[in-house]
């Protein structure tokens, strides 16, 4: 499933301020509401950049044209009122918000607590040793956890790739070979949904990276996703991304002690 503002809110976090890109992702997040009868010239027009700009950021935005921007908008403006439903959690008090709030998280973590498959934990801490080239991934909030994990990981003297852009993530990963790791953090499991929809993305199937998906969907099988970390979720506002930042700790942590017993 595209989510535009993902898209936009992953672009303007990675681009330099003065590009074209940058300026046209701006426009559209704070006058998304308005843009649904603005022809590409308009556009072009309020975001000082000319026609070929805009038609150049569709399609780096994995659009094929101005059209379907139009209808990503659309479709915005349809959601919007389910999407700020999202902030509600299990037990929420308005009289006692920090608390609900804390407990919440709380009950989260419990979840993720007796859910977890710790054999597979040390499988992943093993390959992150083994594998000579390890990526990273996730959506926003996600991608958080996988920079928290690139950093904390560097401290044990790994190091691992992450990037921001999702288009650059999913080119990394079609170009990775057997000897790359990949982890994926995606809480819904829904990371691959558009940008991996086809069965072979790889060029030699034989030759494709390992990729781990870490996420609460427990029903999600995807043909080239070789290990699932599943955890139990409320999936709710409180739910994300706190057990992902969790598995991320328990996975460096465990690869300290590992790197003691390789040393």
């Amino acid at each position: 499933m595209f989510n535009l503002i993902i898209i936009l809110l992953s672009l303007i976090n990675s681009e330099v301020n003065e590009s074209n890109n940058y300026k046209i992702a701006k426009y559209i997040l704070e006058n998304i509401t308005e843009l649904e009868n603005c022809s590409i010239t308009e556009l072009a027009k309020k975001c000082y950049v000319s026609n070929s700009s805009i038609s150049r950021f569709c399609r780096d935005i994995g659009l094929n044209d101005y059209n379907d921007l139009k209808n990503q908008v659309a479709k915005y403006q349809v959601s919007h009122e389910i999407a700020i439903q999202k902030f509600k959690y299990q037990n929420d008090n308005s009289q006692a918000p920090i608390k609900s709030y804390v407990d919440a998280i709380t009950d989260h973590l419990k979840l993720l607590r007796d859910s977890l498959d710790e054999k597979i934990i040390q499988e992943l801490v093993r390959d992150i040793y083994d594998y000579q080239y390890v990526g990273a991934f996730g959506y926003l909030q996600s991608e958080t956890v996988a920079m928290n994990l690139q950093f904390d990981l560097q401290t044990n003297r790994k190091v691992i790739f992450t990037c921001m852009p999702f288009a650059n993530q999913i080119e990394y990963i079609k170009n990775a070979d057997e000897k790359h790791l990949i982890i994926i953090f995606s809480e819904s499991g829904t990371y691959f949904k558009r940008a991996l929809a086809r069965t072979h993305i790889f060029k030699n199937i034989e030759h494709k990276p390992k990729i781990y998906l870490i996420t609460s969907h427990q029903n999600i099988t995807l043909p080239y996703v070789d290990q699932y970390i599943r955890y139990q979720s409320h999936h709710d506002y409180a739910s994300h991304p706190y057990p992902l930042l969790a598995i991320s700790g328990i996975v460096c942590s465990q690869y300290s002690k590992y790197l003691l017993t390789k040393e």
